[in-house]
Order: C-alpha cells, then sequence, then structure tokens
C-alpha cells in the first residue's frame, strides 16, 4: 500500500513538474524573445563563464569563425551539406551566414545545425532591404535612402523590427545592418542608396531607430562598414579603395552615426576593407598571384591595383578596429570583419594571414573566408605558437557567448517551425513595406507640370514606356507596367539594352515619334550592386535623354535606383525617384504617375550642380 502511495505521488509530482514545463515553454515561445539590450541574469553570466571554461583552444578559435552558405534543398549526402557538417562538428564554428537562400530549407537546417552544434549558432543574414535582401521567396523592402526620404524615423525603427521579428520565426538571429555609411560621394559605385544619406546627423537618427527595432524585438544589430565606405569610389569587392582623409574630417564626418549607434548599445560593428593612409600608413601587401583553388573560391579578384601606394585595409588595421573603435567610440561589444574573401583583403593577404591579422587588429569574429579551413588552422597555429594569446581569445570569445546569452539561445536555440509561415511575409508587413516605399517616392523636377498634368487628367489615358535595361532581368519593370494597367492606363513597352547599337537607337526614337501617347515614361532601373564597380548611366542611356528632350514630348525619367541619375540628363523636364527596382517600388511608382496616391518625398542627398538636400515637390493624389 505504502509503494502504491509512493508510486502515485511521484507520478502525480512529474505530471505537474510537466505540465508547469510545457506551460512554460508555450509562454516562452508566445512571448517571444527578449530585448537583447537586457541586463544578463546571474544565471546568463554563469552560463557564459562555465562555457568558456568548458571549451578547448580549438574550439575557442572556432567561435571565433562563420561558416557561410547558400541555402537550398539539400539531400544529406550533398557535398555541401557535408561541408556544413563539418564546419559545425569539427571546426566548431560560432556561426553560420547565409546568402542567396530560400526559407523553408534554411529554417528546417537551422534547427538541425542548432542541434549539432556544442554551442548555440549565431545566425546571420545581411537584411539591410528586409527579408528578400538574402531570401528569394520573401519580398525586398525599400533601400536606406528611401527610408530616410520619408522624413520619418520611425519607419526606420518599423521595419528593423519587422525584420528582426521575422528573422527571429525563421533562425536568424544576426542582422547585418544597418548601414551606418554616409554616402557624400555621387560616384560611390557600392553603396549609394544602401546609404541613409549625406548628412551626418539625419544618417545617425535613422542609424539609431533601425538599431532600436532591431535589438528591442530581440535580435542583434550591426552597424557598418567601419570606419565608413560612403565616401569611396572603388568597390571593395574587386579592389581596395582609398580614403585619404584626416582624422579630423573621419571624427566629424564618416563617424557620427557609428558614435550614434554606439551610444544606442548596438551589438556589434563590422569592418571595411578600405585604406585609411592618414589613420594608418602601414603599407598593405601587394596583390598577390593567386592560386587555381584560391580564385575559384574567390568571389572576386582586384581589378584595379597591379601596383601603388596603398596601405593596410581597415579590417587589418590595429590603429582602426582598436584605435579608433574600441578605445576612440568605447564600443565593448562584436567587432565582425566583413567578407574575407572580397578583394579588398583577398587579393593581397591569404585566408589564413588574412584571419590573423584581422584579429590581431581587434576583429572578435571572421566572416566568409575564401577558405573557412584555411582561417581556422591560421588562427590554431597562431594560437599555439602564442601570437595570438590566449587571453585575447578569450576576449573575444567572451563577448561571443555574452551575445548568444543576450539573444537567450542557452535557453532555446530551436525555433518553432509551425510560426515560419505564420510570420514571413505576413500582411502586416507587407502594408508596413509599401507604405514606406509609397511615402519615399521623391519628384526631384517636373518644369513643364508634365507629371502633373497627366495625373489630373480626366478620360482614357496612355503611357510609352522606355526601359534602360541595366541587368540580365529583362522584364525588371514589368510590375512597373503591370501596375499602370491595373490602374487603367494603356501602355506600350520598350525595351532598350545599355549595350544596344546605334541602330536600335534609331529604331526606339522612330516609336517614340510615332507615339500618340500622353506621356513617356523613361524607366532607368540602374543601381549599385556589389562586384559592378559602377552606377553611372550608360552612354545610350544619355543619348536617349537627350533625344527625349530635343523632342519636347511630355515625358518624366524615373531613377529605379541610383539617384543621382539627374546630373547625366540636366536637360530631362521631370525627374522622379523611386529608389529601387524592387518589386514594392516599381508598382509605388505606378501608383504615383497614375495619381492614386500622393508624392512627398525629399532627398536625402544633393545633386551637385542642380539641387540640395531636401529638394521634392509635395504633389497631392488624384
Amino acid at each position: 500500500m505504502l509503494r502504491q502511495y509512493r508510486n502515485f505521488a511521484i507520478a502525480l509530482t512529474l505530471f505537474f513538474v510537466a505540465g508547469f514545463s510545457m506551460v512554460s515553454l508555450i509562454a516562452a515561445r508566445a512571448k517571444g524573445p527578449e530585448p537583447y539590450n537586457r541586463p544578463l541574469s546571474r544565471k546568463d553570466e554563469a552560463w557564459v563563464r562555465q562555457t568558456l571554461a568548458s571549451l578547448t583552444l580549438e574550439e575557442k578559435v572556432g567561435q571565433m569563425v562563420m561558416a557561410d552558405a547558400n541555402v537550398v534543398f539539400w539531400n544529406r549526402e550533398n557535398p555541401d551539406y557535408q561541408k556544413m557538417r563539418h564546419h559545425l562538428v569539427d571546426n566548431k564554428v560560432g556561426g553560420v551566414l547565409l546568402f542567396r537562400s530560400e526559407v523553408w530549407p534554411a529554417a528546417i537546417l537551422a534547427n538541425r545545425w542548432q542541434q549539432m552544434a556544442k554551442v548555440p549558432l549565431l545566425m546571420a543574414a545581411d537584411l539591410e532591404m528586409g527579408m528578400g535582401m538574402r531570401f528569394d521567396d520573401t519580398p525586398w523592402w525599400v533601400p536606406n535612402m528611401a527610408v530616410a526620404a520619408t522624413g520619418d524615423p520611425q519607419f526606420a525603427r518599423l521595419q528593423g523590427e519587422a525584420t528582426a521579428i521575422q528573422s527571429r520565426a525563421m533562425g536568424l538571429n544576426w542582422i547585418y545592418a544597418p548601414s551606418a555609411d554616409v554616402n557624400n560621394n555621387p560616384e560611390n559605385p557600392v553603396i549609394n542608396t544602401r546609404s541613409f544619406g549625406e548628412d551626418p546627423a539625419q544618417v545617425s537618427t535613422f542609424v539609431r531607430a533601425f538599431i532600436e527595432g532591431v535589438q528591442n524585438a530581440g535580435a542583434l544589430a550591426c552597424a557598418k562598414h567601419f570606419p565608413g565606405h560612403g565616401d569611396t569610389s572603388t568597390d571593395s569587392h574587386i579592389g581596395l579603395p582609398v580614403v585619404d582623409v584626416s582624422r579630423e574630417r573621419l571624427l566629424n564626418l564618416e563617424l557620427v552615426p557609428f558614435r550614434a549607434a554606439v551610444e544606442s548599445r548596438v551589438g556589434s560593428i563590422m569592418s571595411a576593407h578600405i585604406a585609411l593612409p592618414q589613420i594608418d600608413p602601414t603599407p598593405a601587401a601587394p596583390v598577390r598571384q593567386l592560386s587555381a583553388k584560391e580564385s575559384a573560391k574567390a568571389e572576386f579578384v582586384s581589378q584595379t591595383e597591379a601596383a601603388g601606394n596603398v596601405t593596410l585595409p581597415g579590417t587589418l588595421s590595429p590603429k582602426i578596429l582598436t584605435g579608433l573603435i574600441r578605445e576612440e567610440l568605447k564600443f565593448d561589444g562584436i567587432v565582425v570583419t566583413d567578407a574575407m574573401n572580397m578583394a579588398g583583403v583577398a587579393s593581397r593577404y591569404t585566408p589564413g594571414e588574412a584571419a590573423v591579422r584581422a584579429v590581431l587588429a581587434g576583429a572578435d569574429m571572421v566572416i566568409k573566408s575564401a577558405d573557412t579551413d584555411a582561417a581556422i588552422s591560421g588562427l590554431r597555429e597562431a594560437a599555439r605558437s602564442g601570437q595570438l594569446s590566449i587571453a585575447r581569445i578569450d576576449q573575444s570569445v567572451t563577448k561571443i557567448l555574452r551575445a548568444k546569452a543576450r539573444l537567450g539561445l542557452q535557453r532555446q536555440r530551436l525555433i518553432n517551425l509551425d510560426q515560419v509561415d505564420q510570420t514571413l511575409n505576413a500582411p502586416r508587413f507587407n502594408d508596413l513595406s509599401r507604405d514606406i516605399a509609397e511615402r519615399s517616392l521623391t519628384l526631384v523636377r517636373d518644369q513643364q507640370q508634365v507629371l502633373a498634368a497627366f495625373r489630373t487628367r480626366s478620360g482614357p489615358r496612355s503611357i510609352l514606356n522606355v526601359t534602360l535595361i541595366d541587368d540580365v532581368d529583362r522584364a525588371v519593370t514589368q510590375p512597373f507596367v503591370d501596375e499602370l494597367q491595373q490602374q487603367g492606363i494603356e501602355v506600350e513597352n520598350i525595351l532598350v539594352d545599355a549595350r544596344s547599337s546605334e541602330a536600335d537607337l534609331t529604331a526606339l526614337l522612330e516609336r517614340v515619334d510615332r507615339s500618340t501617347a500622353d506621356l513617356i515614361t523613361y524607366s532607368i532601373p540602374v543601381r549599385a550592386r556589389s562586384g559592378k564597380g559602377s552606377v553611372a548611366l550608360p552612354p545610350i542611356g544619355r543619348r536617349i535623354a537627350a533625344e527625349l528632350a530635343r523632342r519636347q514630348r511630355p515625358h518624366v525619367a524615373i531613377s529605379f535606383g541610383n539617384p543621382y541619375l539627374l546630373m547625366a540628363m540636366p536637360e530631362t523636364p521631370a525627374y522622379l525617384v523611386a529608389w529601387s527596382a524592387y518589386q514594392v517600388s516599381l508598382r509605388a511608382a505606378a501608383r504615383a504617375v497614375s495619381g492614386t496616391i500622393p508624392i512627398g518625398g525629399r532627398l536625402p542627398i544633393s545633386l551637385p550642380g542642380l539641387y540640395q538636400r531636401g529638394q521634392g515637390i509635395e504633389v497631392r493624389s488624384r
């Protein structure tokens, strides 16, 4: 009898314990991630200390490196799957960085990878422009400069929050955004609209807001690209940019948004592969002869410096990563490198040498090496030889573990897959994205009230849309055309390739002369893309603009990318900036042209020789 009573009591206790645990788990999942900047509890701090003490030297080094992947469906025998398993199980990497991927495979593998890992993983992605920037089955949001064109920092905060909520739902916890670069160089080939603008104070305001949105929603934000990539004319993907400015200039311009980020308690800062001769005059290594294996692994090879007096890339400079970030800005979070396979570093330093130099300079994590095994091997050898001290390694690993604790990964590293399709692409997020795109549209010029007249025109309306193709996607502006047609406008669409011949141009102009359309829209999706090297309007694009102006037909040029294009076609009578060639911007521009929505954006940058920052013509809706 006593035994039966004891068994009953034990069963009853287990029932209540299990029930309480299940209720707690459900409550935790319903509650969602806690704000990133919350104080760590004693239990959290104990986990950090105990985990650090449990790691071998090799495992500590692994925590300082991130593996990378483009995730689609993988069979378990797939070489890419096995390669990632090797990095997680053998190399004990601290995280995984995702590039172009698909949502469901990435979410499922995020859980599987977390189960493989001894220590919970940081899961990262570049998400400056929403989930669509890295996941094919989610929509792109507008770029930072478009958000700033709305004039409302609340949109940056809401975008950061939305990105964090969707990221955490699918297993990501580290968002490589926002770009804190001040784009004061109109010819910048890689930052451009990724920046919030050219004014350090305005950029700072939007950077703060985005960081607060991300980290209050429970993800880790990252201010990039330190100390500022906005005044470069070389893309660091394909060469080593040189920013030859004084310390005073940096403090008053480039570093202002980063100081604001630190004051907002941003959790991480990403370095840039740019040389600053007046800060660190140490000569860079010469461009090296890449092996066939290295060339195959690297995405880009230097195209800009066969020789020349260029100095140490910022990512490898102690005077920049330690002197400026740690000592000047007093930043105590994670310093992460930019992708180490970019030519700004990879064309001059081997993967192992680059990883060691970056950590010695002050980096805590090394990402996207051209050879992850070689990077880890280099770090391990430097640690064994004493080139990297145990204290220096522990310093970085402690920061990484504290970040994981702030994200709550030691308590719950797996995601609830049932939440993925309830959260990603949710209507509330898509509506917010559409609102930002509509508010960002900026009418810079309308000298003859061409657009205003068309918007208010009664009866049937028609448009001849000329698209200058600057990409492999020949249907890039099709959503713009589709939306115009949905607004009841008859549209004839003509495509002109940036490499078209003189005969092609003649044929185009003949069609323009024959057209009876009420308005001609000149759609120009010329935009900054990594590795492209230029954001200039192609020669044929300038010719088209000049010929349209000469004919004095009612027309408006629409920039679906680089906002500075008007400088290359100053004779254009009407100029609308839609900021991107993503569907949300294309459809918003069509609604603006049709008169369905008002236009009220203002330039966060100046167009030298034409317009000052803040230019924008307000137009009411139809």
